[in-house]
């Protein structure tokens, strides 16, 4: 059964009647696009969402395994159309192929349309202060990288415990990373599994830091530092996550060249 994800949203185009558009995207985890519809926006709704969800599902011969929707407002409207039509859904910032979908539709299509109106900025969301992971957490040694991005796939034939590397087409340029080197690989590979990784931000200061986005609303500092060395190599990570349109890892082994690889997740910068 297939895994899916879901964005219903505002676009920055406007219809003769005056009225925004909404435009509804579902993808498959892997990117595959299986519906984006627009709707004006008094049509945004339930009813309206729940008509199209159910012709979806129709034409899959049936639903998902799972269905991830990344933000608070998208999942609180699919919310009562999805128990109608028995689809599990999850409210997870872990969905990277429809944040990517509509990303790329931001950059490339709608400003083409000759409706195309820009929305005003949102208001900024208010984010948790970091806390420090627990002593008993901490990796012995970490290190910024970058991995091919069509090799990434490859990683699935290993022997991973905690793998989650969604099988994304068309990623080319270096993907940047980090990775967290312990003798305690696998309890820090359990820990970051349980609080559900979703992405990476380099912090430049007086002392410089690394931060982990995770769950809905979790945030830990991984790293603080202030060597030359490692400060060139973040605002090298800065730039490749650029290259890479904002996908990025995390992953975890007992030591620097090791074999062995006890966890590894695929991040995405989540859209503003």
């Amino acid at each position: 059964m297939e895994l899916w994800e879901l964005d219903f949203y505002r676009c920055p185009l406007v219809g003769a009647d005056g009225q925004v558009r909404w435009e509804l995207l579902v993808c498959t985890a892997e990117g595959g696009l299986l519906r984006a519809q627009f709707c004006p926006a008094d049509a945004a709704n339930v009813v309206w969402l729940e008509a199209q969800l159910a012709e979806l599902v129709a034409s899959r011969g049936g639903p998902p395994l799972q269905m991830r929707a990344f933000r608070t407002a998208a999942f609180n409207l699919a919310g009562p159309a999805c128990r109608r039509l028995g689809i599990p859904l999850r409210h997870s910032r872990r969905a990277i192929a429809v944040q990517r979908r509509r990303a790329e539709r931001e950059e490339s299509l709608y400003p083409q349309m000759p409706d195309y109106r820009p929305l005003p900025p949102g208001v900024p969301q208010q984010k948790a202060v970091p806390a420090p992971i627990p002593d008993a957490r901490l990796p012995d040694r970490w290190g910024f990288s970058a991995l091919p991005g069509a090799e990434l796939g490859q990683l699935r034939q290993l022997p991973i415990a905690y793998l989650e590397v969604p099988l994304l087409a068309g990623i080319d340029a270096p993907v940047p990373g980090v990775f967290l080197f312990s003798r305690r690989d696998r309890d820090l590979a359990s820990w970051l599994a349980a609080r559900e990784p979703v992405s990476l931000q380099y912090t430049r200061a007086e002392i410089d830091g690394l931060i982990l986005e995770a769950g809905l609303d979790e945030r830990w500092i991984l790293a603080t530092f202030d060597d030359p060395g490692m400060r060139e190599r973040g605002r090298q990570f800065a730039e490749r996550l650029a290259g890479s349109r904002g996908l990025h890892f995390l992953a975890v082994q007992p030591a620097e060249g090791s074999p062995q690889i006890a966890g590894f997740w695929l991040l995405q910068t989540p859209n503003a």
